[in-house]
């Protein structure tokens, strides 16, 4: 019996100075929490292709088809073509766009245009106001996830007859992006 009390005691000894003895972790270091995660819009991450309809006597009236890239720059083409009995009207239009900001509802960008207008009728067989340019603002907002409602605000000179003139005109779009 005094040979079990003796190596009781040992062992309460040795379990007393195990626990004393500093050790390092045996655990696994957790890993730095990550960064916290920066929005960005599809926009800013890869090239969108968009098509849809414009209404605007800058750039165009009709069709439209738009391209945005991640380094802000985009541009857009825009068709149109009305013929009627005694009147026919085309135009052909496009804009350079550098885009200033964006968030999930909305896009800002300044732009530059240029348009050919060609309005004809039997009275009249050569253009009326052919050829239009100007810089402006245009504001997009996303009512549904990549279908935009566009407006935009430029100052348009164009050539009315023999005088030039320069007015603020506004622009109205519908579009679609897509990759």
């Amino acid at each position: 019996m005094r040979t079990l009390k003796l190596l009781t005691a040992i062992a309460a000894c040795a379990v007393s100075l195990w626990a004393q003895i500093p050790r390092e972790r045996l655990e696994t270091p957790q890993e730095q929490p990550a960064a916290p995660r920066v929005w960005s819009h599809p926009f800013q991450q890869a090239v969108y292709y968009g098509a849809g309809a414009q209404l605007g006597w800058l750039s165009g009236i009709g069709l439209s088809f738009r391209l945005s890239t991640p380094e802000r720059w985009g541009g857009e083409l825009n068709f149109g073509i009305l013929k009627l009995q005694k009147m026919s009207f085309w135009c052909l239009g496009g804009e350079l766009q550098y885009r200033l900001g964006i968030s999930p509802s909305y896009r800002t960008y300044l732009l530059a245009g240029l348009g050919y207008y060609s309005h004809t009728t039997d009275e009249k067989p050569e253009p009326i106001w052919p050829v239009r340019f100007g810089l402006g603002l245009g504001f997009e907002t996303f009512p549904v996830e990549m279908l935009a409602l566009g407006a935009e605000l430029a100052v348009t000179a164009y050539t009315n007859g023999d005088d030039v003139q320069i007015l603020p005109m506004p622009q109205f779009g519908l579009m679609y992006y897509f990759r």
